[in-house]
């Protein structure tokens, strides 16, 4: 539903109300309007309302006079929006007067047309983020701009709907720089055009956020849950291809207290949002001479590229003229118009002119659905590409499947793997930088350039077009498949910050690569080899969901393929992918162990050594954090076993870091001292690094936490709080969500527990809190929900608390993380004994106890003893004096 003038029209109803009054107007008068309106105030000739009305019959023009009239005469008073162009045609001009928006929030979706901001608008300011600077001045749209930044105040979800090219992105960004001040917790932009499956959209959106995604699923209510309390406006940009998704996450930020701000080229069609189509740039009238050319945001816009390209340009009154008629006829549509001007300053005005004329219009005979703008876009796309060498368009088509921008060394690969001599490529892509068809960056020591959304599309289809898609996408997923592979090898030779960077800088590339090389369409040998060396990129990124998914739709086309070559050890490390990613998004449960199992048992079949040792690892780790120190000091003997057959120091260094807190698990204290201090004492981060997957990780400082038990079980309370704090601190130096959780697990919080240490312990909770949600790692987030209990016990002990500690025990032994088992029984017990709950505290202490003896954990097991002699002699003390 829309209003026009005095009008509502609603287009899927094909209704027009006045006064909430049904008007009867013809079919054909009504195809006319739907045809203006859809122009979003852009000319449509009499010939395109005559040839889409009257699709298969010839009628005089004034057939066409009759219905214009019948429509004008429903707007009563506002009959002048139909504008006549004499000679040419119609469009339908915004209504002068304001809708209220306050009146239509009730409605599922509907135009905004507000034609003044309110006092104190802010439309003014000037916003200095980074992520939202743009060096381009935002040319013609200071209404749009001031009438998008009222709906900002005053709606939950506006979309910004148009064509491709009609600058709905570059006008979002623009609104939010303005309107970033009017929110408390800032700006977030979710691109979604390299968002290849709906189900990578929520993953899009929890980066944007800067939330970490380790945990499977994401949802929706854990983004919302971690928005709580905070309010920012939200851009969701190019919508159109994952609408449903981009509805959905809409809707919920929404119902969460956020702004939502989206671009598509169809509305998202939910209760709370707000419509408001991007228009075209204001035109001069074809009578227009001078100043008044020069006036119209289209013109200006030209003027303002074309002197950026040549500084020099001067237009007298005739070349004015004919850039008044060109951007007449490129409809006012900003991409048209911007690449234009870039022809212009190189061709000159009067030869674009000539080539335009000839070219624009060659995309006709389309549906009756399709928007005239999607034509234009077309034709113009059209024409910039005939003017192109041969080498020009063959580079062009090539570039279509970078779908997150590309390097110079992307292209030098596309030069050698296509024959092209490099001096030719090199001049036939300046060529295209200069002809604006690749945009190009204005500094930065690695320059990524990229061609527009739109212009990429168009590459897409012309590479159709001449047969050349599937060849296209086996070149680009090969060029990801070297440089991955290479950044592999590069590990020791650079730090792994930089070679990260390189692979985010890619990442939409790799996925896009990723989902045709792994399709029925696509070379299943480059998918299964590209996707082995991206998952180890994709778990250090904290996308392990995705690691997981990625490395499972791998193993499953190697397992069917009818031909699938690839190199020694990409198998192998697939499947360490899926099972280094089960531990964080199903837990340490027997399918993680069945897991390491197999790559254990692949890895000894195959002689490799490193994923030997990684699945000696990972079954250490597993029964760990299972609760299950016996089984988990047999992984961690073979471990070092193994380090010691290869005489890899680092490894043997690690393994005693290991073997050392399984020690202290088993409440072996004095040997697990010694191990660990004595591999702290030859450790060196700088030297010791472990270069597999998940390994980015500073091993001092988890063998330090592990210390701090060890010297709290062995009575240096204070010592232990000493160093424990310290390596927290660490650890946050360090910036590692891993390190830090796992520092705050193992050491800050059980020790400040166990000390009473309530001012401590609650800091420590609450940093564990904000980085497991972050993470959305839900092993650590049910953990530190039984730490809260267990700090709520000490300050004031209840039954209902005793009680909400049970629940939440029961919620992590889901998990199957029970490391933390029988510190949490025992601090059960000790308030169940301070309420005077005997009975219960002695049943709390006997489950601990047989905890203790079915899986070894021996740490506690002296404090659990002496607590349960405790309440028997209490319990015999009350039996005497009841006896008398």
């Amino acid at each position: 539903m829309i209003s026009i003038g005095n009008l509502q029209v609603d287009f899927i109803r094909r209704e027009i109300r006045h006064n909430r009054q049904l008007l009867q107007v013809g079919s054909r008068a009504f195809d006319i309007l739907e045809l203006l309106a859809n122009a979003n105030g852009a000319l449509v000739s009499k010939d395109e309302i005559m040839r889409v009305v009257w699709p298969t019959t010839i009628v005089e023009e004034n057939n066409l006079q009759v219905h214009v009239s019948a429509l004008r005469k429903a707007l009563g008073v506002d009959s002048e929006l139909i504008r006549t162009v004499a000679g040419r045609g119609y469009r339908l001009l915004q209504s002068p007067n304001p809708i209220n928006v306050t009146d239509l929030e009730a409605r599922p979706s509907y135009v905004v047309q507000c034609s003044e901001p309110p006092p104190n608008s802010d439309v003014e300011a000037k916003i200095e983020s980074p992520d939202l600077c743009h060096s381009a001045e935002l040319v013609g749209r200071d209404q749009p701009l001031k009438e998008l930044l009222v709906a900002l105040r005053r709606c939950s979800v506006v979309t910004l709907v148009g064509t491709g090219g009609i600058g709905k992105t570059r006008l979002a960004i623009e609104a939010a720089r303005h309107a970033c001040t009017g929110f408390a917790n800032g700006v977030a932009i979710v691109s979604l055009a390299a968002v290849t499956d709906e189900h990578f959209a929520l993953e899009a959106l929890a980066m944007a956020l800067g939330l970490k995604i380790t945990g499977c699923p994401l949802t929706m209510d854990a983004i919302t849950k971690a928005l709580a309390g905070k309010r920012r406006l939200i851009v969701l940009d190019n919508c159109e291809h994952v609408i449903d998704a981009a509805a959905n996450i809409a809707l919920e930020l929404s119902n969460a207290a956020q702004v939502v701000l989206a671009t598509s080229r169809e509305p998202l069609r939910i209760p709370t949002e707000t419509v408001y189509p991007v228009p075209s740039l204001e035109v001069p009238v074809d009578k227009a001479r001078g100043n008044d050319v020069q006036m119209a945001a289209a013109v200006r816009l030209f003027l303002a590229r074309v002197r950026a390209a040549e500084p020099g340009f001067q237009a007298d009154e005739k070349c004015m003229d004919l850039i008044g008629a060109l951007c007449r006829s490129l409809d006012g549509i900003p991409l048209a118009i911007e690449l234009a001007a870039a022809r212009a300053a190189t061709l000159g005005v009067e030869a674009l002119t000539c080539h335009l004329g000839n070219n624009l219009r060659i995309l006709t005979g389309g549906y009756r659905t399709a928007m005239p703008r999607h034509q234009t876009m077309r034709a113009t796309l059209d024409w910039s590409y005939r003017l192109l060498t041969d080498l020009e368009r063959a580079i062009f088509r090539r570039l279509g499947p970078f779908i997150g921008g590309f390097t110079l060394d992307a292209l030098r690969f596309l030069a050698k793997r296509e024959s092209w001599p490099e001096e030719d490529m090199s001049e036939a892509f300046s060529g295209l930088i200069l002809k604006s068809m690749v945009c190009a960056p204005s500094q930065g020591p690695q320059r990524r350039y990229r061609l527009l959304e739109t212009t990429r599309q168009y590459a897409l289809q012309r590479l159709d077009d001449n047969g050349e898609q599937n060849s296209a996408a086996t070149v680009h997923a090969e060029y990801l498949m070297t440089l991955i592979s290479n950044t592999h090898a590069q590990r020791n030779e650079h730090s792994d910050d930089s070679l990260m960077e390189v692979f985010s800088s890619e990442l939409d590339n790799v996925r896009a690569a990723l989902e045709w090389s792994l399709s029925p369409c696509g070379d299943a040998s480059v998918g299964v080899t590209l996707a082995s060396a991206a998952v180890p990129f994709f778990f250090e990124l904290s996308l392990v969901g995705e690691c997981c998914s990625r490395a499972q739709q791998a193993l499953e086309v190697f397992k069917n393929a009818a031909i699938c070559k690839v190199p020694p050890g990409v198998v192998l490390r697939l499947e360490s992918a899926v099972a280094a990613a089960l531990v964080f998004t199903s837990g340490p449960i027997d399918a993680t162990r069945r897991a390491w199992s197999k790559v254990y048992s692949d890895a000894v079949l195959a002689g490799d050594v490193e994923h030997e040792a990684r699945a000696l690892w990972g079954l250490w780790n597993a029964h760990q954090c299972g609760g299950e120190p016996r089984d988990a000091l047999i992984m961690a003997q073979r471990f070092r076993g193994l380090a010691g057959r290869t005489g890899n120091n680092t490894l043997c260094l690690l393994g005693m870091r290991i073997e050392g807190a399984t020690l202290h698990y088993l409440g072996e204290q004095a040997e697990a001292r010694e191990k660990l201090e004595a591999m702290l004492g030859a450790y060196d981060p700088s030297i010791h690094r472990w270069k597999m997957m998940g390994f980015r990780i500073e091993h001092g400082i988890v063998a330090r936490a592990t210390l701090a038990r060890v010297l709290w079980a062995q009575g240096h309370g204070l010592q232990a709080m000493e160093m424990a704090q310290a390596t927290f601190r660490a650890a946050t130096a360090y910036d590692n969500e891993l390190v830090t959780c796992h520092v705050l697990v193992e050491s800050v919080i059980p020790i400040a527990l166990m000390r009473n240490d309530l001012k401590l312990a609650r800091v420590g909770i609450a940093a564990l809190s904000t980085h497991a949600a972050r993470m959305s790692f839900h092993t650590w987030i049910a953990c530190c929900e039984c730490y809260e209990m267990c700090a709520a016990l000490i300050s004031n002990p209840t039954v209902e608390c005793v009680h909400a500690l049970e629940s939440k025990i029961a919620q992590l032994r889901n998990t199957g993380h029970l490391a933390p088992l029988a510190f949490l029984l025992w601090k059960k017990c000790e308030a169940l004994a301070k309420l005077n709950e005997l009975d219960a505290a002695l049943a709390a202490a006997d489950q601990a106890l047989e905890h203790c003896e079915a899986t070894g954990e021996r740490w506690l097991h002296a404090e659990l003893c002496r607590m349960k002699r405790t309440i028997l002699m209490v319990l015999r003390d009350g039996m005497r004096a009841v006896n008398g």
